[in-house]
């Protein structure tokens, strides 16, 4: 037992290791795919208010009566006040604590255009923490396409013309993770990417690859291939 775990190279050293492309790519997409579950997640929840506005302005217009609709929305309004919620604002144009709106601005902001401490926009989003379906920025920053932030995180999405293509996934920030990644320390799908310690297809610094390995631990996957003694659970 002590002699494997001498074997076992330490997190430090993987990047002596060989290093298997596919693996660390295979491995890179199922970290996406998850990622993925979590945006889609959150920008429904962002657009919600959007898509609920929309269809009672639609069903005005055509004389319908909204009637059910107004008083499902005014005992939702209700509730938030009972549970001690007395600063949230709803509309196509909110500002509050807390805001639900087209263009949203707040503490705790959601909207498709939303500004805030905590900011959820379904295209753009900008706050401390900030999660957007485009573009997003801030000090933590998760988005699909382009990402600007101190930890940033862009995952891309795929567009299917003639064959699979990922699209976005750019990320620029002190710490980046992306298709293509740009920052001080850089997690890069591909070899676009850049940064002073990178691990890509292309890098293995020794300094991202004890970053990131120690963050996302399947990564080390990627390095044990030729090694069936090192742990990577």
């Amino acid at each position: 037992m002590s002699e494997t775990l001498e074997k076992q190279p330490k997190t430090e050293d993987l990047h002596n290791l060989p290093f298997d492309t596919e693996v660390f790519r295979n491995t890179f997409n199922t970290y996406v795919r998850k990622f993925h579950t979590i945006c889609a997640a959150l920008v429904i929840l962002a657009c919600s208010p959007l898509v609920a506005y929309a269809i009672a302005m639609y069903l005005e217009m055509t004389k319908v009566d909204i009637t059910p609709f107004l008083r499902v929305w005014h005992a939702g309004e209700s509730l938030l006040l009972d549970l001690g919620l007395p600063h949230v604002v709803s509309g196509m144009f909110s500002s509050g604590i807390i805001a639900f709106g087209f263009c949203s601005c707040g503490v705790i902001s959601i909207g498709n255009f939303s500004c805030g401490v905590i900011s959820i926009g379904g295209m753009f989003s900008a706050g401390v923490i900030s999660i957007g379906g485009l573009f997003s920025a801030g000090g933590i920053v998760l988005g699909y396409s382009h990402a600007y932030g101190t930890i940033a995180i862009s995952i891309g999405y795929k567009q299917f013309i003639g064959e699979s293509l990922h699209i976005g996934g750019k990320a620029f920030g002190l710490i980046a993770i992306g298709r293509q990644a740009h920052g001080f320390y850089a997690l890069s799908y591909d070899n676009k990417g850049e940064g002073m310690y990178q691990f890509s297809p292309k890098r293995q610094d020794a300094e991202a690859v004890a970053l990131f390995t120690g963050w996302f631990r399947k990564f080390k996957k990627a390095f044990a291939s030729t090694n069936k003694n090192l742990d990577v659970s």
